[in-house]
C-alpha cells in the first residue's frame, strides 16, 4: 500500500481524533488503489471478485458524497 505524505497525515488525523471509521475508509481506499486499479477492475467482466470491488468503491463514493 502506497499512500503520499499528506495522506499519511490525514491517517494519523483521524486516528489522533478517535475518528477510526476515517480511518478504516482511508486505509481501504488505499488497498484498493494499490492492488485493485479502478482501469482494471471494472466488474464488465461479470466475474464475482471484480464486481465486489466495483461495489466497494461505489459505496467509497457515497460516502465522500455524504461527507461534502
Amino acid at each position: 500500500m502506497s499512500m503520499d505524505a499528506e495522506d499519511r497525515l490525514e491517517l494519523i488525523a483521524a486516528l489522533a481524533q478517535d475518528k477510526a471509521w476515517d480511518a478504516v475508509v482511508k486505509i481501504g481506499r488505499a488497498l484498493l488503489d494499490h492492488h485493485y486499479p479502478a482501469d482494471i477492475f471494472t466488474g464488465v467482466s461479470g466475474d464475482s471478485g471484480p464486481e465486489y470491488i466495483v461495489a466497494l468503491r461505489n459505496a467509497l463514493a457515497r460516502i465522500d458524497a455524504i461527507k461534502r
